[in-house]
This record gives C-alpha cells, sequence and structure tokens, in this order.
C-alpha cells in the first residue's frame, strides 16, 4: 500500500470559553477533572474552538446519474446517510461514505461515496459545501455493492456476497480509499472510481456471529460491529474499530449484545499481520462511530449513544492512547473484562459535542455525530477537524458538517 497522505498533526492544551469574541471555547475546571477522574477517565487539557457549521437540506441528490425510487420511497439518487469524512490532501477536497442506504439495509441501496468540497466561511462562521462527484461502490467484475440486508441473510454461496454496510472512510489520495464494511466485516480497498482493489483480512473472531457455526458463541454481532477505521499517518498500519463487544466478549440480551470492552484489530498493511487491543466504552449505552489517528499510537475516537434530543447523553471525541497496548488476541473472552495485566487503551476527553456553546444540546442534538477527519492546516498553525452527521436518508432531518480548530 502507498502511504496514506494524511495530515501531521496537533497537539492539547485546555478548553477556554470566550464569548466576546464570538469565539467558543471549552473550560475544563477542576470540579469537571474530579468528576471524570470518579468516572476512571482524565479530561484533556485542550485548546478546542468551535470554527462553525452548516446544515444541507434532506432533500439533496447526489451526481450518481441513477434514477427512480427505492423499496422504501427513497430516491435512489438521495445524498445523505453519510457514515464516514477523510481529508484526500487536495485543497479543501474531502470524501464522504454514505451507509448502506435507508431503513437499515432495507432497500437494495446501490453504495458509493462522494467527492465533496468544504470550505470554512469565517465571515459568518458556516462552511461552504460543494458536491464535486459520486463513486459508486463495485465489486472487481463491475458488480454493483448494495446495502441489502435480505440478500446478506439469504446468501449461502461460497463467493462473497455483494452486499456492503459501509461505515468507515480513509482516502489514499491517487490509490483510492478504504473503507470498512460492517456485513462482513471486511476492510477493502477501492479505486477513486468505486472498483474493488483488494482486502484486508481481519481475525476470524471478527466475522459475523450469525454466519458461524455454532452461532453467537463468538464474533461481530448484527449492527454492532466493525465501525471505525484510521491509517497510521505513515500508511503502515490500519486499525479497525469495532462498534461495541465482540460477542465473546459481552452477553446477549432481548437481541442485543451488550457490554463495554471492545476490540481493535491492528492491522500491518503490508504483511497482513493483526494483532488486537482492548478498548472500554464509557457505559453500554455507548459505541465507537470512528477513530483517527493522531501518530502512531495516538487517536481520536468518537463514541456516542444512540438518542436525539434531550435523550441524547453521550456525544463525545476522546483522544485515546495505545502506548504499550498488550495484544489481546489470545484472551478468549472480556466478559468480565481483560486479564489483571493488560494494557488497555487510555482515552480522555477532547470535546463533548452536547456542550451548548457547540448549538447541538437539547432538543438540538442530533441522533448520529458518524464521521471525524483532519483537513487542511489552519493559517494560525493549529489543525482543522471536520465532522460529519448521519440523517439516515430522512428528507426531514439535515446532513450536517461540523468544524472545530484542534492543538494536540
Amino acid at each position: 500500500m502507498e502511504s496514506c497522505p494524511l495530515m501531521s498533526f496537533a497537539r492539547t492544551d485546555r478548553f477556554l470559553s470566550s464569548w466576546i469574541l464570538s469565539v467558543v471555547r471549552l473550560s475544563v475546571v477542576s470540579i469537571s477533572a474530579g468528576w471524570f477522574c470518579l468516572l476512571g477517565m482524565q479530561p484533556a487539557y485542550s485548546q478546542v474552538e468551535f470554527l462553525g457549521s452548516t446544515k444541507l437540506s434532506g432533500d439533496l441528490t447526489d451526481k450518481s446519474g441513477l434514477s427512480g425510487m427505492l423499496e422504501t420511497n427513497t430516491p435512489i439518487d438521495a445524498f445523505g446517510g453519510l457514515s464516514a469524512i477523510d481529508y484526500t490532501g487536495k485543497e479543501n477536497l474531502y470524501v464522504v461514505l454514505s451507509d448502506r442506504g435507508a431503513g437499515d439495509g432495507a432497500a437494495s441501496f446501490p453504495c458509493r461515496f462522494h467527492y465533496v468540497e468544504l470550505k470554512l466561511n469565517p465571515v459568518n462562521r458556516s462552511i461552504d459545501f460543494k458536491l464535486d462527484r459520486t463513486a459508486m461502490l463495485k465489486d472487481a467484475s463491475g458488480k454493483s455493492l448494495t446495502g441489502s440486508l435480505s440478500q446478506l441473510k439469504a446468501w449461502d454461496k461460497a463467493e462473497r456476497c455483494p452486499s456492503y454496510d459501509p461505515e468507515g472512510i480513509r482516502s489514499l489520495g491517487d490509490a483510492g480509499v478504504v473503507i470498512s464494511d460492517e456485513y462482513g466485516p471486511f476492510i477493502d480497498q477501492f479505486a477513486s472510481d468505486g472498483r474493488h482493489i483488494k482486502n484486508f483480512a481481519l481475525p476470524a473472531s471478527f466475522q459475523l456471529s450469525e454466519k458461524l457455526n455454532p452461532a453467537f458463541t463468538q464474533g461481530a454481532f448484527s449492527n454492532r460491529g466493525l465501525e471505525g477505521i484510521a491509517i497510521s499517518p505513515d500508511g503502515k498500519t490500519i486499525v479497525g474499530a469495532m462498534q461495541g463487544p465482540l460477542v465473546q466478549d459481552g452477553r446477549i440480551e432481548k437481541n442485543k449484545c451488550l457490554g463495554v470492552w471492545t476490540r481493535w484489530a491492528v492491522i500491518d498493511a503490508a504483511s497482513g499481520k493483526s494483532r488486537q487491543w482492548a478498548y472500554k466504552l464509557d457505559n453500554e449505552s455507548t459505541g465507537i462511530s470512528e477513530v483517527l489517528a493522531v501518530d502512531s499510537n495516538r487517536f481520536l475516537v468518537l463514541e456516542r449513544d444512540s438518542n436525539a434530543g434531550d435523550a441524547a447523553k453521550i456525544k463525545r471525541i476522546y483522544l485515546a492512547d495505545a502506548s504499550g497496548a498488550t495484544d489481546i488476541t489470545q484472551v478468549q473472552s472480556m466478559r468480565q473484562g481483560p486479564p489483571e495485566a493488560t494494557v488497555v487503551i487510555r482515552k480522555t476527553l477532547l470535546i463533548d459535542l452536547l456542550n451548548p456553546a457547540y448549538g447541538f444540546a437539547g432538543s438540538n442534538a442530533p441522533e448520529k455525530p458518524e464521521g471525524i477527519t483532519w483537513g487542511p492546516k489552519l493559517s494560525d498553525g493549529r489543525r482543522l477537524l471536520m465532522l460529519c452527521f448521519d440523517n439516515d436518508f430522512e428528507p426531514a432531518n439535515p446532513t450536517i458538517f461540523v468544524a472545530f480548530a484542534v492543538s494536540l
């Protein structure tokens, strides 16, 4: 794999607050620090500035060139359902990934990603948006990959099922993109036109549990599988983060797999060899939506619950440190937690997206912040952090982009 042309990364200070200059900054005071210590977390004394946001109509269409309606009465060319974002390294050009389509897999939605321009407008603290082009995901033979869950459940052939649930995306520049698929789960490389190039093998214990024999003894639980993906700045390591616990690390209740310990697959891009790290969720209501590399050992982690509006409690971005993390590949189960001597991923709070200063608290809280990426370096040397929100292809829900300046 070619080296990933991702950005150099910034350094953390502390949250500050200033309304006088109309600059939103968050200050973590000693009381907050004590509270997070009680939760087993240390607050990241980081400088974070809210730069702006934009909301796009849920009725936007893409540049797929398709026409007609899907089984869910959704336009086949709807733009939305964004599950991931990454910077291409070129001016203000990003790739954004649509997920499996409306209805949680109820439609045979042809999967796709888009190239978009996102430019900060400092005058009104907004983000200018322009859709550049749309690329359709296809297998090596040119067959379209769709979000159809019914096709996946009925699939009994030896070859790989063409159902796909794209969740994370990272740009490789001219070499295309790397995408995480929750259905398999799989990690795949695609060309910039959407054609499949190669697959990176995941551990057998990560495979979809309901497809294993016996089922529901190990593996990924449906809709709690491979979610986040990161590539180290040198392009040598791919990290895939599970949204929630594997079956062997949690417990199944009321058709849900509950638990707080998740696994990350850490893959050497050249050899394909992998190891695993342990990450602890805030509680059983949350899951990982995305991971983003800071350097070879540190990552930003987007962790959230599945509630919107006043019911939303956790929409957070953590700074996670995997320095010296223990390889837990041989650990059969973490239902009771990892073995005593295990070095797990440590995390510190970087951004609480429900801070009222950002405009997404209370009744305004969207359910699904889904993607994070570094953007081009800001003029003052800080790093630009871009987020995208998933509107679930609901016309009444806007697609949201948010920008922060971060010093790490």
